[in-house]
């Protein structure tokens, strides 16, 4: 096992002096922002491949690791962004913008227009195609919408791939892993187990991994799934680079539904593996330890803090804390919060403040909201690439935490009633 880490870390060593490859992105001269960074995938994490350098059309980014898959184009400051695909060869692009956000992109190389063409064919396939077929039944066929519709239907369903032979990744992605993304029926929960273990790099690098574990865990009922888990661990075996990813995707998964016997169970696993622990896991251990039961909740320093004068969640002083993770456009938190503001002042008296810790990505939808919300709120307007939500295991919104006045935390209430009957409001 520590061999074949070693034989990974050497190749990766290896690869640094013989192979690199750029990124070049144009952008309008009056684009606002200041930093970018490409993203590559391991599983479903994000992982910086490059910070971007200005130029005089764009930015640039030199990948000094070999990569082929799919890869994010992010700039914070303007919080847009968009996708490509590396083949493990120089890549440019040419953006344009509406109000400082990035509305299209236009690719040099062949395999990235290939890939934008497979993307948008199939977007038409499976929300218009449905649509246009049962249309066709309402109209003249010899009328001119009639003809133009049966044009447009017979285009959508004889549309082929274009040669994708020389671009490896690209087939990988849109022939033998797109079955399995869709959850073709045809498939058995074995296929996935054989699939998962037998592709390629590029399982790793194409961000689908979680919806392929998803569609493999579809078929398992209450009383098969530690089987299934089972089985499909032991044959990607955990202590390989692929079991790791494998096993920090299902602890997440299990956090996400709410499967905490599975998720402690392998997170307990996880942690007391005796081989090289590979970085994914590592931080999905970490992420998790972080907000254990009991544990002093790692501080985190305010950004742009809204109705205090405090510089962390650390700093604020409090009999208790109830921290909130939620986002404007999140409609579970809209039916929250009023509850919370009606609370608000009992809450106060009690001793307990409320931090809200904002995931919007808009900050016009941001900051229409957060000014009727008295209590602290804060907000990087990273959406999901908010340092938060890694530090903090945060999956979905609402999540809340309440800690005592030494920041430990002593709940995780699963919603605001749960917590006020935690707190006691007098």
């Amino acid at each position: 096992m520590k061999k074949n880490f070693l034989t990974i870390a050497l190749l990766g060593l290896f690869s640094m002096t013989s192979a690199q490859f750029t990124v070049q992105v144009g952008v309008p001269s009056d684009f606002k922002t200041d930093n970018a960074f490409l993203y590559s995938y391991n599983g479903s994490k994000e992982v910086i491949a490059a910070s971007g350098t200005k130029s005089a059309n764009g930015w640039d980014f030199k990948v000094d690791t070999p990569y082929s898959g799919l890869m994010k184009v992010y700039f914070p400051d303007a919080n847009t962004a968009f996708m490509l695909i590396s083949e493990n060869g120089n890549v440019s692009a040419k953006t344009a913008l509406t109000n400082n956000k990035i509305s299209s992109v236009e690719f040099s190389d062949n395999a990235n227009k290939l890939f934008a063409d497979y993307q948008g064919i199939a977007k038409k396939k499976e929300q218009i195609l449905p649509v246009l077929l049962q249309m066709q039944n309402f109209y003249e066929p010899n009328s001119d919408f009639g003809m133009a519709m049966k044009k447009e239907i017979s285009k959508l369903s004889a549309y082929k791939d274009g040669d994708m032979n020389q671009y490896p990744f690209l087939k990988y992605y849109t022939q033998n892993l797109q079955k399995y993304v869709d959850g073709n029926q045809a498939l058995k929960q074995e296929d996935y187990i054989k699939f998962i273990n037998n592709s390629p790099e590029y399982l790793e690098s194409s961000a689908q991994i979680r919806q392929v574990l998803y569609n493999y865990l579809s078929y398992s009922k209450k009383e098969t799934i530690n089987n299934d888990v089972a089985k499909l661990l032991k044959t990607v075996d955990v202590e390989s680079p692929r079991g790791q990813m494998v096993l920090s995707e299902l602890i997440d998964f299990f956090d996400i539904y709410g499967m905490e016997e599975l998720k402690n169970k392998y997170l307990t696993e996880a942690k007391a593996l005796k081989c090289t622990i590979s970085d994914r896991l590592t931080a999905t251990i970490k992420s998790n330890e972080n907000v254990m039961l009991g544990k002093v909740m790692p501080d985190y320093k305010f950004v742009n803090p809204l109705n205090t004068t405090a510089k962390s969640i650390h700093d604020v002083k409090a009999k208790k804390k109830l921290i909130l993770f939620w986002s404007s456009t999140c409609s579970h938190c809209e039916a929250e919060l009023p509850k919370i503001i009606e609370n608000y002042k009992a809450l106060q008296a009690s001793g307990v403040q409320v931090i809200g810790l904002s995931l919007d990505s808009d900050a016009v939808s941001y900051n229409n909201r957060v000014k009727s919300l008295p209590w602290i709120n804060d907000s990087e307007l990273k959406g999901w690439s908010s340092s938060v939500s890694e530090l903090y295991n945060v999956h979905a919104t609402p999540t809340y935490f309440l800690l005592d006045a030494g920041n430990k935390i002593i709940a995780k209430p699963n919603n605001f009633s749960e917590a006020l009957s935690l707190i006691k409001v007098k």
